[in-house]
């Protein structure tokens, strides 16, 4: 039994369709405890704090956004009395955020922690510093409603832009959070704001650094934990692409949550995406995501003991929810929370 760590960010879409809170969060997290539950695996929840941040902004102003709040809030704190894993996730996206006749309207001048302000001020949430701290002790007051003595120690960046990181690492040391997973070895984005460059990440999983994601420091402040990647042949992507195309062509429908990623920034033709993933892409990440049988079989196959796995609800299906049932059952994987691999 190969044992994996599972990581689930908890989000709506982030493109002009996010769903809704209920459908794309509560719902397919609930199902996905029901499969994790009898087989004794847990996860660590990274959870998108700051559009909780912005529902306690306007709950006072819309019923549903407070029904939301609520859902949410107590979602995190049943996880928690179950013992899983919840830890900060930030998209400052959401912090120019505006609701308009029902709908979420985002800007993406704020989309990664690195473009507010470096004024060191804990106390002002647009600034790194005040984000970072804010987010955290917002976190952490709702936690302590059910174990007083939760902390949040570990980090994941909105749409993985963790570079550069000398930009915020002052801010998490100074809220003690030594722990980021963020980075996926081998993985690039050439997609304007939304950018990341992984190739030189060390293919380690857990290394120690200290100011540079690159180099490996025995002695560093940091750990990371990568999400894991698998390197993939073209004709092993060439036949995910048809068996997709000729097995599973509802699967995408099938989803639970219901939105979409696209944004104004980020819009690729069927063609464009098909032929980035057989031909520009040499890696895949270790997911559920937008996966079926076959290929999340390879992808398992090929990842070594305590790799990292990615998943986020809102993209959860029934397929996808009962292949890892599936896994479990048959004792093929258990999963564990980052806390859980760390305390090992």
């Amino acid at each position: 039994m190969k044992q994996i760590i599972l990581t689930a960010d908890y989000e709506l879409f982030l493109g002009r369709k996010t769903g809704s809170v209920q459908e794309c969060m509560i719902e397919p997290t609930k199902q996905l405890v029901f499969v994790l539950e009898p087989y004794d695996s847990k996860m660590t929840v990274f959870w998108d704090i700051l559009h909780f941040y912005k529902l306690l902004e306007l709950e006072d102003q819309y019923s549903e956004i407070k029904n939301d709040r609520i859902a949410i809030q107590n979602q995190i704190c049943e996880l928690i009395k179950k013992g899983y894993d919840v830890q900060l996730h930030l998209h400052p996206h959401w912090l120019d955020a505006k609701y308009v006749d029902g709908k979420w309207d985002f800007s993406y001048e704020h989309f990664n922690l690195q473009s507010l302000s470096s004024e060191n001020n804990p106390s002002d949430i647009n600034t790194i510093l005040g984000c970072v701290t804010i987010g955290r002790n917002l976190m952490e007051s709702i936690i302590h409603t059910v174990n007083k003595n939760y902390k949040v120690y570990a980090f994941r960046a909105g749409g993985y832009l963790i570079e550069p990181f000398d930009e915020i690492r002052k801010a998490l040391l100074a809220n003690e959070i030594y722990v980021d997973s963020s980075t996926c070895p081998g993985l690039i984005n050439e997609n304007g704001m939304f950018s990341y460059n992984f190739e030189k990440i060390p293919r380690e999983i857990k290394y120690k650094f200290n100011t540079d994601l690159n180099m490996i420091d025995k002695k560093g402040e940091f750990v990371e934990i990568p999400i894991s990647s698998i390197r993939v042949s073209i004709f092993r992507k060439i036949y995910n692409v048809l068996i997709n195309r000729l097995k599973y062509k509802k699967l995408e429908s099938g989803r639970i949550g219901t939105g979409s990623g696209n944004t104004a920034q980020n819009h690729k033709s069927i063609f464009n995406k098909a032929y980035s993933i057989i031909f520009e892409r040499k890696y895949q990440i270790l997911t559920t995501d937008n996966s079926f049988n076959e290929k999340y079989n390879y992808l398992l196959s090929k990842a070594k003991e305590n790799s990292t796995q990615i998943l986020h609800p809102k993209l959860l299906n029934q397929h996808t929810l009962n292949l890892l049932q599936k896994k479990l059952s048959n004792k093929e994987v258990k999963f564990v929370s980052i806390k859980g691999f760390l305390d090992e």
